[in-house]
């Protein structure tokens, strides 16, 4: 429900769930051998950043070590996915599990809002307690990697390091803490939502985007104090306008792509932050993969060809495919509206 005395947002079209959903890439390589964690896109410079658990087995530091202190690589891949074109690493910022990408300009990096300060879960699995905007600051896929340390003064100062947690107390409604706060940057209408856990409640909260990359997160636009937890494996969200989606899901369990039964567990849900009304439905995207396993979601513009320097958006979700140890990036989307 939408907290008491919240804003509405302004009302906007939503993604239309009876359209079918088109391969934007498929089986493309992330720097990583690891399974992608989320995948986000700068529209002006055509760009991908791909999340996922840092590991190089060539490095001496195994995956178990890489994952439980939230190392996290950052791959910057052409449009089409095909080419590797940079890498960035975060070290003990968290999971991946969901990124904002906020382009500044042609030419020019953009910023990535992403978790911070990992601590271990009970299954030894690294997760960021706190959110930051960084200045993407990967070399060239030529040039030697560069690790940055959230916690190093140097590496802070070479990524423009902003904390951005929000703060529980200039939230709507009781709770004086909050957990897993998690981004994802709205470039069409310049907004910021966070999701987070407070009150034993799924919550989340927007906050127009120039003011929320001048200063701390303050009194937010709109805040919604209980979403609808996911039932399978949450696996991402964004925001487009008026309406938050959910990802959720597992990879397949039951023979698929070769057991057609299998039609695996992949849902998104559609949320209105102005009324609550929900539409939640299982997609069957790219459903030839192996393994797929959902992973992120994004909004993706693209040029409006009926209005010259306008922008489109689709609804990007990612699935994770191939065998252990060779895991591929696959990018599907939904670009009809209503």
């Amino acid at each position: 429900m939408t907290a008491a005395g919240a804003a509405a947002l302004p009302t906007s079209p939503s993604f239309d769930f009876s359209d079918g959903a088109t391969a934007l890439f498929m089986h493309k390589q992330a720097w990583c051998p690891t399974v992608m964690q989320c995948a986000g896109y700068d529209h002006i410079n055509k760009h991908w950043y791909v999340a996922q658990v840092m590991y190089n087995p060539g490095d001496g530091v195994s995956y178990a070590k890489r994952k439980s202190e939230g190392d996290i690589a950052i791959t910057k891949l052409s449009a089409d996915g095909s080419t590797k074109l940079g890498r960035m690493y975060l070290r003990g910022f968290g999971h991946g599990a969901q990124i904002g990408v906020e382009t500044t300009g042609a030419g020019s990096a953009p910023y990535i809002w992403i978790e911070y300060d990992s601590k271990p879960n009970s299954s030894d699995t690294g997760f960021g307690t706190k959110l930051c905007r960084i200045k993407y600051m990967g070399p060239a896929a030529s040039q030697p990697p560069r690790s940055f340390h959230w916690d190093d003064p140097a590496d802070r100062t070479a990524m423009n390091f902003k904390d951005r947690t929000p703060d529980p107390l200039k939230l709507p409604g009781a709770g004086t803490t909050l957990g897993s706060p998690r981004p994802v940057v709205d470039m069409q209408h310049k907004r910021v939502l966070v999701r987070f856990t407070r009150n034993g409640q799924l919550q989340c909260a927007v906050w127009d985007l120039n003011t929320a990359v001048a200063a701390p997160l303050g009194a937010p636009l709109h805040h919604f104090a209980d979403l609808p937890r996911p039932v399978h494996a949450a696996q991402g969200f964004c925001l487009y306008g008026s309406y938050l989606y959910m990802y959720e899901g597992e990879p397949y369990a039951g023979g698929g792509p070769t057991n057609t039964a299998d039609v695996g567990t992949t849902h998104i849900t559609k949320i209105d932050l102005n009324t609550g009304a929900t539409q939640r439905g299982l997609t069957r995207a790219l459903k030839s993969l192996v393994f797929r396993e959902p992973e992120g979601m994004n909004i993706m513009l693209v040029p409006d060809e009926a209005r010259p320097g306008a922008f489109r958006p689709r609804l990007t979700f990612g699935f994770a495919s191939g065998e252990s140890g060779d895991r591929r990036v696959n990018i599907a989307y939904k670009d009809a509206l209503i």
